[in-house]
């Protein structure tokens, strides 16, 4: 599925579940615990269609990038940003602290720019 135009995406609150790679085919690909689509000029609960375990494909990727080094994007988002080719997810999740070997609440930035996308439904 591609969006149209007037489609939009809700994933605030919601989670990366996983991050594949696929080398060769230069494509990453995200599953989130959920994805809400909806076509009004913002998010209302209940009034969308809402994908469980959607995985969002990217194609053609030419550069990304995981911030801070180490990290997994593993708990909620709490900002996206997406463009025509770009989008930039920025995520809580945790991070081994080896001076006071413990796991830290961090920060993190999961960056693609890509050619093309589609959402598995």
């Amino acid at each position: 599925m591609i969006l149209s135009d007037n489609q939009k995406i809700y994933v605030g609150d919601r989670a990366i579940t996983k991050l594949m790679f696929e080398t060769l085919a230069n494509k990453i690909s995200i599953e989130f615990d959920c994805v809400s689509i909806f076509e009004t000029e913002s998010w209302i609960p209940g009034e969308s269609i809402d994908i469980d375990n959607c995985v969002i494909d990217f194609f053609e990727v030419t550069n990304y990038f995981i911030k801070p080094l180490g990290f997994t994007p593993n708990d909620f988002i709490i900002n996206i940003e997406i463009s025509s080719h770009k989008i930039n997810i920025k995520t809580l999740g945790e991070l081994y602290n080896s001076q006071n070997h413990q796991l830290d609440i961090v920060e993190g930035e999961l960056y693609i720019e890509f050619g093309r996308y589609a959402i598995n439904e």
